[in-house]
């Protein structure tokens, strides 16, 4: 008898059907999916709030449907639409913003006041600004329809903020040491400046300038309050790597790569 020459693990194969093959091929990965107004804010059509609205008011039709709930699962195979524009991914802007005074950043009070909407590009869908001036305040503001970058830059961390301040006083040199040495304030907690400066003096009117790392809400009006300093008006000229400059008012510029990457490094 010839003896048996095949390689012993030869013995442990077994036919395969095809089926086993079907079994064998891996299966395409399953599609991401998210919320309908997550969605259209990924894209960079709208705040997530914003697309929670559009969504509720009936602007936003999937697959030919109108669909009223924001937090419907959809993937990238659902054809969306808003307004009958289909929802695509856009290309990311980025300005900077000289804001005039009495200009809302908030669509909420914009019943009463301009909105931005009247100074900015209608060529691009989703710009939004990254934090809010108050109606008074003017200067720098930064807008971007990407959704990520604008919470950081509006996050108040690591981004210094810079402003000129004018008060209805002659400030004098004491006033100016204790802004710098900081202030601790009820309910508002300490207010610690990176840089106070008196730029002019007169006997009834005073610009100093003040940098800000944290981001707490109308800071510098409480500070001034405190120190029985009239506001007459705020200026914001830096945030982080981005600075006013000559950007005339009401008027908007796009930001660099540099300026962009440094926002988004929080430098």
């Amino acid at each position: 008898m010839t003896p048996d020459k095949r390689d012993p693990q030869d013995h442990q194969l077994k036919d395969v059907s095809s089926e086993d093959v079907r079994d064998l091929v891996p299966e395409d990965p399953p599609l991401e999916t998210m919320g309908l107004a997550r969605k259209i804010a990924k894209a960079g059509y709208a705040s997530r709030r914003q697309a929670e609205e559009m969504v509720r008011s009936g602007r936003v039709v999937i697959n030919d449907k109108r669909i009223l709930d924001p937090y419907m699962s959809v993937t990238d195979e659902h054809e969306i639409k808003i307004d009958g524009v289909p929802v695509v991914e856009i290309i990311r802007s980025y300005f900077a913003f000289n804001k005039p005074a009495d200009v809302a950043t908030s669509p909420s009070v914009g019943y009463r006041h301009r909105t931005l909407n009247e100074f900015l590009p209608r060529d691009i869908p989703g710009l939004q600004s990254a934090g809010r001036l108050d109606i008074g305040t003017t200067g720098l503001l930064l807008l971007s329809n990407d959704s990520a970058w604008n919470a950081v830059a509006a996050s108040g961390h690591g981004h210094g903020k810079e402003f000129l301040v004018t008060v209805r006083n002659s400030v004098a040199q004491g006033q100016i040491e204790v802004m710098a040495a900081g202030v601790k304030i009820p309910r508002l907690g300490a207010v610690s400046p990176t840089l106070v400066c008196l730029e002019e003096r007169s006997d009834r009117r005073s610009t100093f300038r003040i940098a800000l790392d944290s981001g707490k809400v109308r800071q510098i009006r409480i500070l001034c309050s405190a120190l029985h300093l009239e506001i007459e008006a705020i200026h914001r000229v830096r945030i982080g790597v981005v600075e006013l400059g000559a950007l005339a008012v009401g008027r908007y510029r796009a930001l660099s790569r540099d300026e962009i990457e440094g926002i988004r490094a929080g430098a």
